[in-house]
């Protein structure tokens, strides 16, 4: 075996890594790719779920405060049943924004983390809560 067939062997065998290093990484982008399609419909879905229950509350709201003027109108005169609606609706606004974390940013937290990682973060979490309950308590 002569020198030139040491390098030429070298030479076939780092061109053959390179293929394979290239295929490993152009299969892995097709994958990200696939994954990142997968979770963005997922979120888009919940996005729009959320956005019809939003615009079908409004309208019940609206038809409801509606019935609500027409019923106080009948006992009250209508500036008492629309101030009364008003003020409704005013308590409802504070009791949101006093309620939003619990009410709106904590689902949607979870339910977005849920679809972003849930195949890696689900054998630890239920690993993490068979070890606090074993323990009793996240502490000891």
């Amino acid at each position: 075996m002569g020198l030139l067939d040491l390098f030429s062997s070298k030479s076939e065998r780092n061109e053959q890594t390179l293929n394979d290093a290239k295929d490993y990484l152009s299969k892995r982008y097709d994958l990200l790719k696939l994954e990142l399609l997968e979770k963005s419909s997922q979120i888009l879905s919940v996005v729009l779920s959320m956005l019809i229950i939003v615009v079908c509350a409004v309208v019940v709201l609206v038809y409801l405060s509606s019935a609500l003027i027409s019923w106080l109108t009948l006992a009250l005169n209508a500036a008492w049943a629309y101030t009364i609606v008003c003020g409704l609706f005013l308590v409802i606004i504070l009791v949101v924004l006093k309620t939003k974390d619990k009410l709106f940013v904590k689902p949607f937290i979870r339910k977005f983390s849920r679809i972003l990682y849930k195949e890696e973060n689900t054998e630890d979490a239920v690993e993490i809560k068979e070890k606090t309950n074993r323990k009793g308590g996240p502490h000891e």
